[in-house]
């Protein structure tokens, strides 16, 4: 046993049986002592040592015991603090009497009977001043941390918010918050707070609502006062602050009887969690602990590691498993096989192991040797065992070989039990239909509530799922609106909470939005009209002179007619419309020739505005909407049916708003802005001009926002000219036609919600 390593080597059974008994009789114990000492032999945990040991702040008192023990704290005054060891022999150490060092005067052991009958130990430390205190454990060993630098009794004399951690303190001062967590079994409560948070007491009561109490003593809450769980045997956590001297006081009210473990924060860490399990049958702690007692919260591994430990380093005679009271549920071990994935931690000490063949049901009780453990067997446990393993933690050889057989083990008390996993499948399956059953039995109730707000009919769903039972039924009356719900008491009172938290009014929500659209136009026209005529004939006295062509005419329009009205002309490049005309005709006396000239121009510019409001007002979470315009109908006709349509060319706004917890908008947006265009008609039919937007936004509370813009700029400049005459210079002018347009029009979208308080 070297470097406090078992190495055992098995081969055939009849050698390894040989080698188990040289092992016992080489460790000192007799091969009956491998199957546990019989029940009159069972040694209550003694009290070993107590010491004190003093810093420059705290001064701390260590007590030792044989194994883990349960213990309560006790505060009769302040300058008195009683420790209370249960199923504890002191005999050894009822004369001790530790001397003074720092803040503590002295301390004294004393053999007594608790209220309950059982025997227990108690230590008596007298202080020099008053002090706060903090209890914690680590295996067998209890350490009791006395703050002198926060005296008892003066830390409520603060104003709120003005309690510290005095000197960078690693205990809380402060509960933080308060979470919930569901779970496949059942759910949890996390603590945090702003260091590591230690409980005085831990009670659980029965007084027809099944609850479970904390104590936290010199700690001030700024958690939520009330927080609603509804997961499952949980129904609400209270939390409160009461006393001159600050306790913080957690109440967890429960739906239906249920088990729990506490699991104090580790070392560095701040999270105190309680877990409720439905697993088991509900077995509550002892009702006659005393309120303002601290119960130790023992982790079962570690206890169990510590007894295996014990052997491992070849104590004589085989120790006895503390006799540790349950607090609160039967401890859990994680299932076998919860290693994959390396989240599990083995903590055992190594063993070196090398078994060929040997019988699965004797290498399982050589583990109990090994460890220490309490191990019993189940009768359908069958099978042989090959492994070699070297130097391994023996929990995780343990867990290996049950993994490979498909065993489980179930732990009851200091005692555990291996059996197949089908096995204790069936046990689980048996135990969770009495615990159902349990829970189901009693008499049935009749709540009726009245709703102001929330409609009866839409928590009907919601209160089935979440708080009743299988028994449980509801019914509705619309005319009243009112919920009539019919189960047992416990769960009655969870529905009535869950009522009560959802029956409220909801806040109501105006939203504004705004529509601008404005246009930008302009136009600039120039253009020339200009035509000649002129003749060549002997009435005129103008004659070519020649025999052919003696006469003719040449025209740049047609007709006699002068001026701009002319029915044709040489150069036609005139504005029509025009708001501006200027012409000029001349001719001889002879009416040889004739010249006219017309100069046409427009100019047109115009700016306009719409802006269009639409607000509406509603609920939260409950959509709405608003519209204002103008139905069109259009007319098909099919099979000489003629059918009328409407189609809306309206202002609508639609909305969803949701209110957030920060004070802010959520909103669900569609909005329209759609009018007829009877300038552009089809058959009587006017086309719809359309402006839409569909969006989500978050808004603050009476704050504006641009949810979406659209502008459009149009440019054009066109030119109409004579071929090759237009390039005349300074001329050039009189062979063409100049046409400037510029439109712009823009749309801007604004929205604004407004949360009106009730």
């Amino acid at each position: 046993m070297a470097n406090n390593i078992h190495r055992l080597a098995f081969v055939p059974l009849g050698s390894a049986l040989f080698l188990v008994l040289a092992g016992l009789w080489a460790a000192g114990l007799t091969p009956l002592d491998a199957f546990g000492p019989a029940p009159d032999t069972v040694v209550a945990p003694q009290l070993r040592e107590l010491s004190a040991k003093a810093g420059r702040r705290i001064t701390t008192v260590t007590i030792e015991t044989s194994d883990p023990v349960a213990y309560l704290t006790n505060r009769p005054d302040p300058m008195t603090l009683i420790v209370e060891l249960r199923d504890v022999d002191a005999r050894r150490a009822a004369n001790t009497v530790l001397a003074a060092k720092g803040i503590v005067a002295g301390a004294t052991v004393e053999q007594a009977t608790g209220a309950d009958g059982v025997r227990v130990a108690r230590v008596h430390i007298r202080l020099t001043q008053p002090a706060a205190h903090q209890v914690r454990s680590r295996r067998n060993v209890i350490y009791v941390d006395l703050d002198s630098a926060f005296p008892l009794g003066t830390v409520g004399t603060a104003s709120p918010g003005a309690v510290r951690a005095p000197g960078g303190s690693r205990f809380a001062t402060t509960l933080d918050s308060v979470r919930a967590e569901g779970k496949p079994t059942g759910a949890s409560i996390t603590l945090t707070g702003n260091g590591e948070l230690v409980a005085e007491s831990v009670t659980p009561l029965g007084d027809g609502t099944p609850r479970v109490v904390l104590d936290f003593p010199n700690i001030r809450s700024q958690a939520p006062a009330e927080v609603f769980v509804g997961r499952g045997p949980v129904s609400v956590v209270h939390v409160t602050t009461t006393g001159v001297v600050p306790t913080t006081r957690v109440i967890v009210d429960l739906l239906r009887p249920a088990t729990y473990r506490v699991l104090p924060p580790e070392d560095g860490e701040k999270d105190f969690t309680i877990l409720f399990e439905e697993s088991e049958p509900a077995v509550l702690a002892s009702p006659m602990a005393p309120a303002s007692a601290t119960v130790a919260s023992l982790d079962p591994i570690s206890a169990l590691l510590t007894r295996g430990l014990g052997a491992a380093i070849g104590l004589p005679g085989r120790a006895p498993m503390a006799q540790v009271p349950q607090q609160g549920a039967i401890p859990q071990l994680p299932p076998p096989g919860s290693a994959s994935g390396g989240q599990q931690r083995f903590t055992g000490h190594p063993v070196t192991l090398d078994f060929q063949g040997a019988d699965l049901r004797t290498v399982l009780r050589t583990f109990a040797d090994i460890s220490g453990l309490n191990i019993v067997i189940d009768q359908a446990v069958q099978g042989s065992v090959d492994v070699s393993l070297n130097e391994v933690p023996w929990d995780q050889a343990l867990d290996i070989i049950l993994r490979d057989h498909k065993l489980g083990y179930s732990v009851d008390g200091t005692i555990v039990r291996i059996a197949p996993l089908t096995v204790l499948s069936d046990e689980e399956s048996q135990r969770r239909k009495l615990s159902d059953e349990r829970a189901l039995s009693g008499d049935l109730e009749v709540l009726t509530r009245a709703l102001s707000y929330a409609k009866a009919g839409d928590l009907t769903a919601l209160l089935t799922r979440t708080a009743l039972s299988a028994r449980g039924d509801i019914q509705v009356d619309a005319r009243t609106n009112t919920i009539i719900i019919r189960d047992l008491a416990s769960r009655l009172q969870s529905a009535a909470q869950l009522i009560d938290t959802l029956d409220r009014p909801q806040p109501q929500v105006e939203i504004e939005a705004r529509i601008v659209t404005t246009t930008r136009e302009f136009a600039r026209n120039l253009g020339v009209q200009w035509g000649f005529a002129g003749r060549v004939a002997p009435e005129l006295g103008n004659t070519t002179g020649l025999a052919f062509p003696n006469q003719g005419s040449l025209a740049g329009r047609t007709g006699g007619v002068q001026g701009p009205e002319a029915a044709g002309s040489a150069v036609n490049l005139g504005v029509s419309p025009a708001t501006s005309a200027i012409g000029l005709a001349l001719g001889s006396v002879n009416g040889a020739f004739n010249l006219d000239v017309a100069l046409t121009a427009l100019e047109s510019s115009g700016n306009g505005r719409i802006l269009s409001t639409p607000r509406v007002s509603t609920q939260n979470n409950v959509p709405a909407e608003i519209t204002q315009g103008v139905q069109i109908p259009i007319q098909t006709v099919a099979n000489n049916t003629v059918t009328v349509t409407f189609r809306d060319a309206a202002l609508k706004l639609n909305v969803t708003p949701q209110i957030t917890a920060a004070n802010t908008v959520i909103m669900q947006i569609t909005l329209e802005n759609s009018s007829p265009d009877f300038s552009r008609a089809i058959a009587g039919i006017p086309p719809i001009d359309t402006q839409r937007a569909v969006t989500s936004i978050l808004v603050n509370d009476g704050q504006t926002s641009v949810i979406g813009g659209i502008y459009v700029s149009a440019q054009q400049a066109t030119n109409d000219r004579t071929p090759g005459l237009h390039k005349i210079p300074l001329l050039g002018w009189l062979f063409r036609r100049q046409t400037i347009t510029d439109q712009s029009r823009e749309l801007l979208i604004f929205i604004t919600p407004r949360i009106i308080k009730i």
